[in-house]
């Protein structure tokens, strides 16, 4: 498989529905078409990684294992429809809610930073992620890719870009993870 070929997808609100502060497995659902897109980036050979803030740690609302079980959940759903998860990094940080100093403060993963992407880089062993995708739901993953170099795509599921935040502009909008797919596989064409 090519690792330059890599497609980042926020969770909430890009994979799965937004739950506000999702704290438990029991509350993942995937959005229409998601295991379909997925399976369709894996077939086209792309790496598929997933970027996901989780501040439900940093609040105290779950523990790290509980973002892994609901990782490991996802992906287990999303096998069910043949698609397949190549990495998941998450940020159980939060800069300012939450009592312990592990994971109340300041970090570089924390998106719109774009530390999870750059460690993926590291990670893959890649030079550039100039042929790399951010598929998400927020300017906050926008502005991750934009200081990543990669290129970005926002989709309109869970906020929409709605957030209130309007420091950067993605490259294309599109209505979901499935339409944002079709977009990078006519991309490369």
């Amino acid at each position: 498989m090519d690792m330059e070929k890599i497609v980042f997808l926020d969770r909430d609100g890009t994979i799965c529905i937004e739950k506000n502060l999702m704290s438990s497995k029991d509350e993942i659902e995937l959005l229409p078409r998601v295991g379909e897109a997925i399976k369709l980036l894996n077939d086209n050979n792309y790496n598929v990684v997933i970027v996901s803030n989780q501040p439900v740690v940093a609040r105290g609302l779950c523990s790290e294992e509980t973002v892994q079980e609901m990782n490991a959940y996802l992906e287990g759903l999303l096998k069910q429809d043949g698609a397949k998860i190549d990495r998941i990094y998450y940020c159980p940080h939060h800069p300012t809610k939450g009592d312990d100093p592990k994971y109340t403060r300041e970090c570089d993963c924390r998106k719109p930073k774009p530390g999870m992407l750059l460690k993926a880089k590291e990670d893959l062993g890649l030079v550039s992620l100039a042929d790399c995708y951010i598929v998400g739901d927020t300017i906050g993953d926008i502005r991750a890719g934009d200081l990543a170099g990669c290129k970005t795509i926002l989709v309109r599921t869970g906020h929409g870009g709605n957030e209130g935040f309007n420091d950067a502009t993605p490259m294309f909008t599109e209505n979901d993870l499935y339409d944002a797919v079709v977009n990078i596989i006519l991309q490369k064409k």
